[in-house]
């Protein structure tokens, strides 16, 4: 039963960390894809920009996820 319990952990500690990467990643593509637009004197809507935005965060998280690693985003995570 103890070890039902572990991975159950292990699960949730995971998904947490997916998902405050996920956000992260999504926030940064967010800011650098508004500083563009800004400069573009507003040529693209701000729909389209997050959804981009929350498309790319999604790819780069999956990318994180599989090849692992540590980064900035992780030790950002970590302070959340």
């Amino acid at each position: 039963m103890s070890k039902k319990k572990d991975s159950n952990k292990k699960n949730k500690g995971k998904l947490k960390k997916i998902l405050i990467s996920f956000l992260l990643y999504s926030l940064v593509f967010i800011t650098i894809l508004s500083f563009l637009d800004y400069y573009s004197y507003y040529l693209i809507d701000f729909e389209f920009i997050i959804i981009i935005s929350l498309v790319l965060g999604a790819i780069t998280t999956y990318f994180h996820n599989k090849f692992g690693g540590r980064s900035r985003i992780d030790d950002l995570g970590d302070k959340l």
